[in-house]
């Protein structure tokens, strides 16, 4: 039994990390025997794992065409990033209570956001997990279990815009946004709650601005967006 949980973690965690990264692009099926054969595992973790990204909104079971990676319009993706927002304003007063009780989540908070602030030019991946992982920590610092659960299962399908944005221009560029959370930290340990609820929001400019870009466009959907990704990969390979 132990095995077989260890077969879907590890199923569900690539599947979900090849829709990310684009590699599985929106609307495009995800083929269970195909998969299996990637990973090198029997098909029943690799269903499970499906099925568990059915539930979490990263893809969408359909009548006779099998389960497709889902695509998001810029308003969903805007709710999306309206639902961190709203989850992270909600951490802040017992992330500030429990900080003097939690150096080791401290200490890797500074970590992350000390990597966050000399990250590679070209690592996309990377930056989105790191980002990730620095606020995924800081809502964990709340001290509820659901909190953080529910904050992390909306990130499986935030982070996707994240990629993309990431991607559509050099990282140097994020340099700004990157160097916050170093900021970000120093107003938690300083337990300056006013601060702090304002100052998310403000890290969250430059998302809101890029959805609001996007919806103004109009002709740049999520799928664009990933021939971008894939075009830069190849631009990558013939360098």
């Amino acid at each position: 039994m132990e095995q077989e949980e260890s077969l879907l973690d590890y199923a569900f965690r690539e599947i979900r990390t090849r829709i990310q990264n684009g590699t599985y692009p929106p609307g495009s099926k995800l083929s269970t025997q195909e998969i299996s054969d990637s990973l090198g595992i029997s098909r029943t973790p690799v269903v499970s794992a499906i099925n568990r990204l059915v539930a979490q909104g990263l893809a969408i079971a359909l009548p006779r065409r099998g389960v497709i990676v889902a695509d998001f319009s810029p308003q969903q993706l805007k709710e999306i990033i309206e639902v961190r927002e709203m989850f992270e304003l909600y951490a802040v007063k017992g992330a500030i209570k429990n900080a003097d009780f939690s150096q080791e989540i401290l200490d890797e908070m500074e970590q992350v956001a000390a990597e966050l602030a000399s990250i590679d030019s070209q690592n996309y991946n990377l930056a989105t997990e790191l980002e990730i992982r620095f606020h995924t920590l800081f809502v964990s610092l709340a001290g509820n279990s659901q909190l953080t659960k529910l904050y992390i299962n909306n990130w499986n399908i935030g982070s996707m815009f994240q990629i993309f944005m990431l991607s559509k221009m050099p990282l140097s560029r994020h340099q700004p946004s990157f160097d916050q959370h170093i900021e970000m930290l120093q107003l938690l340990k300083d337990k300056n709650e006013t601060a702090l609820l304002a100052f998310i929001p403000y890290h969250l400019t430059p998302v809101y601005g890029a959805i609001e870009w996007i919806m103004r466009n109009g002709n740049m959907d999520m799928q664009d967006l990933f021939k971008i990704m894939a075009a830069k990969a190849e631009e990558k390979k013939i360098h």
